[in-house]
């Protein structure tokens, strides 16, 4: 049923009365047309760039009370739950997933309004809820009323808060890349879709990405080293924007200000409240957030282990998958095996 702001059910964009349409059903069947477009691109992309570093990956559809995602598996044995980051993908984990599938069945799920995702809008949504709900449906649909957990950005603020609320379904977390909501001041370039005078600008840059913007994007947030990033997954990574820059922008709108993340995302203290043994790897060129605020954050609570990975960024698997997979093999460690 949707509610009096127009929006169907949690996690759903909301969507257009017919009679709101200029051109009715025509302009309907174009939109979806071109919605279909988009998807196609992203898949094509997607089976050569994982065909390549993921061989034997198969990809399924996935279904939650706020709509269906994309999750992408390879691998036998123990799970192992993947969440990517705000504006990033399942994909992105790609170069990795063979090294961690060699001991473990490995789930890398798209967010919503993410990757191959049904589109959403975040604005005015209860964000940490949305993204709790999700996780928690998700496991239920897999079959896991228990895995350990590899999260980066936004996704490791949203098992955080799974690891708190429900740590009997968390029995390992990893939080690969800072955690979104471990600092409230963000650097320019995330904070540039906020200015005024700005804005309009940005996000219209965003709806038409480029090979080049896209790794100037990597360099200023991503990577320590974005010139090492492969055609077909810049190609991936430009389609991936194009189909969800909607979405992305609003998330930005619901968790990003003029001076960075929005203190109602802020972990604060929180991290003394953690019971799950926790592992924060860490680029040692992070960009949205140095070194320094993991290692404050692992001083609080006995439970948490940091690692740092040396000249990698804040996605540090892209710049050192083998360091990164062999620091999450041991934060899993012999149990998971």
């Amino acid at each position: 049923m949707a509610g009096g702001d127009g929006r169907d059910r949690l996690g759903e964009a909301p969507r257009p009365k017919a009679n709101d349409l200029d051109g009715g059903s025509d302009m309907a069947g174009a939109a979806s047309s071109t919605a279909a477009a988009l998807d196609e691109a992203v898949s094509r992309a997607q089976a050569v760039y994982l065909g390549r570093v993921a061989p034997g990956h198969r990809t399924w559809r996935a279904r939650w009370s706020g709509g269906t995602t994309q999750v992408i598996e390879l691998g036998e044995g123990p799970p192992l739950l993947l969440v990517h980051g705000g504006l990033g993908e399942a994909f992105q984990f790609g170069n990795i997933l063979a090294l961690l599938a060699r001991r473990h069945r490995v789930l890398a799920v798209d967010r919503p309004g993410h990757g191959l995702a049904d589109p959403v809008d975040y604005r005015g949504a209860d964000l940490l809820g949305h993204g709790l709900q999700f996780l928690r449906e998700i496991m239920d649909g897999l079959g896991l009323k228990s895995v350990p957990i590899v999260a980066n950005s936004m996704g490791a603020l949203w098992a955080l808060h799974l690891a708190l609320e429900s740590p009997q379904r968390v029995p390992v977390l990893v939080l690969a890349g800072s955690p979104a909501g471990i600092n409230r001041k963000l650097p320019l370039p995330v904070r540039m879709g906020t200015l005024p005078g700005l804005k309009l600008l940005v996000q219209a840059a965003m709806r038409r990405p480029t090979r080049s913007s896209f790794r100037n994007f990597a360099k200023q947030i991503l990577m320590a080293h974005p010139e090492r990033m492969e055609e077909d997954l810049l190609d991936l990574s430009v389609a991936s924007q194009r189909r969800n820059a909607p979405s992305w922008i609003s998330m930005i709108d619901r968790t990003i200000d003029i001076r960075g993340m929005k203190p109602e995302f802020l972990i604060g203290d929180r991290w003394k409240d953690l019971t799950v043994p926790t592992t924060m790897i860490w680029g040692e060129k992070d960009g949205p957030c140095p070194p320094g605020f993991g290692v404050a954050a692992a001083k609080l609570n006995p439970k948490i282990r940091f690692v740092q990975i040396d000249d990698a960024g804040h996605l540090p698997w892209l710049d050192r998958p083998d360091a990164v997979a062999e620091a999450i093999e041991a934060a899993l460690g012999p149990a998971s095996a």
